[in-house]
């Protein structure tokens, strides 16, 4: 009895009983001993947090403790801790997958489900009943929160839990909205190397039904398009064969790389991915977010659906006003939500699924065009470029502010850095997009004006920055801040930025980054041009200092017949007109007005050919020095050859492997460029031809 009586006292700072500490150290067998020793009245205790013995037992994942406790205690399962929280919801909190389909088959018979479903407020009386406007999030959002997509994919899939699909949680987002935000949860949110790459896509995705999709969906398809793409059904079938048996080898091979912890990495990763783009499919038939602003698709929604919509003013006759306010109440969709965040495979499903959505336009009048170009999301914008209808319309829209397309290229508001290394190739990519966009749009669109709305004038901007930290002085001072009024413009002006058409719109905006640009270019230009004078005085003083020696009589050198000098002697001169060359582009560089054109061509085919001549420079230069050791040196031994020849080239082994990535940079960038002026200049031959 005295086991008994402690067993239930409080031993934390949480109220914790020696229950719940137990269940906290995994003593599961000490805590199935207390539950047997003690009373119902005793178990059901709970902590400071409402949690009792059974909502600790689900998120440590003690499965006989759970089996125990429910046993023992079965209302336990239908007791909700101080958030409103049920055990089956902390199973889908904490990813408890197992757990989570015992409690599941313990309420098999329960007729309302609802109150498991979620994290609820409480109601005035402290009691968590079911009400539509009190849920703080479902099974789904958690789950899906703490990327347990396994399970949340098993939720989204069954029948009793649908409702939780479209449900909304207490920041009015749906489970599509938050997996719309969590671009690391799919492959097109992830930056990888090349290795890692080509490791990612060699990686088999196994579902979540422990089967491999890839060796499913070619049984599926070779019917169509490989028996297509084959001459005879013999071949379309030793085609299959092949690719299973490859499939099968690669399975076999990834079995064994799984025991290496770097490609278990890579192969979780994949699968992850893959469960997420299961579980946004399944989400997205059930979506009609882009829709609401339509009162037809309201009332076409189902009941759970439609009592999370904002509904329209019955009582307001004017349709146009009804719909504006209503889009105004409306959150951010999944669609344009995924497009921030630059996550392809959702935005391309719900274009596939809904085809109408990409007309969807936000409270700013702005289309999926302007918030791609605007976040910088490339891929999403010539996805939606590519798409049949959609570029004409899109492309012309004008948003809040009257901005085109074309303006938003010169939008930094969102802007992170590109994904070039260097201010100076950050502004060469932005010069890029920007002609891009601007072949497309139309001509007069690209001279079209507009201004930039600002609510408040620069000296109200002020004021309220020194508002806010008042505000943080008045926690420790006595600062009436409600009392100091924003004043307004001495000379009673309204603030406005002039219009703009978009080329000088993009000028202004990009002035900070094109002044880093010219501070980096310079101060890189200075270091290599100091490199490349020393490069070339070691170059012609190694002219006049021969190896061996000059005859005294002929003045010839003495070992002008040996192989070895011939090399020296080519090198030598190589190395001279490379550094020269080099210091020549380097000294053009840091004699330019650096004005913005000329970051898009002139600028970095400069830099690039300096560095091209820099590292060719001190390449050969490493030769000659190596072919001058083996002229005044006598090495007959070829392992001290061998030797030689390795230190002569760990100069140029370190030289390449810091300045490769930037020189590989400016060679992309440059490619890039050439490509789109390849695609431009067809479009203005065919106008002038037109014009002709």
């Amino acid at each position: 009895m005295a086991e008994m009586h402690t067993s239930s006292q409080i031993i934390s700072l949480n109220d914790d009983t020696a229950l719940h500490m137990k269940i906290y150290m995994g003593e599961e067998s000490i805590a199935i001993g207390i539950i047997e020793a003690s009373s119902q009245e005793q178990i059901t205790k709970a902590n400071k947090f409402g949690n009792t013995a059974l909502h600790e037992a689900v998120a440590t994942g003690c499965v006989p403790v759970v089996k125990k406790l429910l046993q023992k205690a079965p209302k336990l399962l239908d007791t909700p801790n101080k958030k409103g929280e049920r055990p089956l919801y902390t199973a889908a909190h904490f990813g408890q997958t197992e757990i989570f389909n015992l409690l599941a088959e313990q309420l098999k018979n329960v007729p309302d489900l609802r109150v498991h479903f979620c994290s609820m407020y409480p109601a005035e009386k402290h009691e968590f009943s079911y009400h539509p406007q009190r849920i703080r999030s479902t099974i789904l959002h958690a789950a899906i929160h703490a990327e347990f997509f396994e399970l949340a994919l098993s939720i989204a899939k069954t029948p009793k839990y649908a409702k939780t699909v479209q449900q909304m949680d207490k920041n009015s987002k749906t489970p599509l909205h938050l997996l719309s935000s969590n671009s690391s949860a799919f492959k097109s949110g992830m930056k990888y190397g090349q290795i890692k790459r080509f490791i990612y896509n060699c990686a088999p995705y196994e579902d979540a039904n422990g089967e491999y999709a890839h060796e499913q969906n070619s049984s599926d398809d070779t019917n169509g398009e490989d028996a297509h793409k084959q001459n005879s059904k013999r071949s379309a079938t030793l085609f299959r064969i092949l690719r299973r048996v490859i499939s099968s080898v690669n399975r076999s091979v990834w079995n064994v790389l799984r025991a290496w912890s770097t490609m278990k990495n890579i192969y979780d990763e994949k699968k992850r991915h893959g469960l997420a783009f299961e579980l946004a499919k399944i989400l997205i038939v059930a979506d009609h977010s882009w829709d609401v602003t339509r009162v037809s698709a309201i009332e076409g929604m189902d009941e759970t659906a439609r009592e999370n919509v904002p509904r329209p003013d019955s009582n307001n006759s004017d349709g146009e006003t009804t719909n504006r306010s209503l889009k105004k109440n409306t959150p951010p969709i999944p669609l344009y939500i995924a497009t921030e965040h630059g996550i392809f495979e959702i935005l391309k499903e719900i274009l596939t699924v809904h085809k109408a959505a990409y007309e969807y336009r936000n409270t700013k009048d702005q289309n999926i065009l302007h918030l791609a170009i605007m976040h910088r999301q490339w891929k999403i914008f010539e996805l939606v470029i590519d798409m049949d209808g959609t570029r004409k319309r899109l492309i012309r829209q004008l948003d809040t502010n009257n901005f085109t397309v074309l303006h938003h290229v010169g939008n930094v508001d969102y802007y992170n850095g590109g994904t070039q290394p260097g201010p100076a190739l950050q502004l060469q990519e932005e010069l890029k997009w920007f002609e891009k966009v601007k072949a497309l749009m139309p001509q007069h669109y690209q001279k079209f004006r507009a201004r930039e709305d600002k609510d408040t004038t620069p000296l109200q901007s002020f004021h309220e920055r020194y508002v806010e930290i008042l505000k943080d002085l008045s926690k420790s001072e006595n600062i009436a801040v409600d009392k100091i009024t924003t004043p307004d413009d001495p000379e009673g002006k309204k603030y406005e930025i002039p219009s703009e058409i978009p080329k000088e719109y993009f000028r202004r905006t990009h002035d900070p980054l094109l002044n880093s640009a010219r501070e980096w270019l310079k101060r890189t230009s200075e270091s290599c041009s100091t490199v490349a004078g020393l490069m070339a005085t070691v170059a012609f003083t190694a002219a006049f200092t021969v190896p061996g020696g000059n005859d005294e009589q002929s003045g010839t050198p003495r070992l002008l017949h040996s192989p070895f000098f011939l090399v020296f002697v080519i090198t030598d001169a190589l190395s001279l007109a490379s550094s020269l060359t080099s210091l020549v582009m380097f000294l053009s560089i840091l004699t330019s007005p650096f004005e913005l054109e000329d970051f898009r061509h002139s600028l970095p085919r400069k830099l690039i050919l300096g560095f091209t001549f820099l590292f060719l420079s001190v390449v050969v230069t490493m030769v000659a020095f190596a072919s001058t050791l083996m002229l005044t040196i006598s090495m007959k031994n070829r392992v001290i050859k061998i030797f030689v020849y390795c230190v002569a080239f760990l100069p140029v082994s370190v030289f390449a492997l810091l300045q490769f990535p930037l020189w590989v940079a400016f060679k992309k960038s440059l490619e890039a460029m050439q490509s789109v002026w390849r695609s431009i200049l067809p479009a203005t031959h065919s106008k002038t031809a037109k014009t002709q």
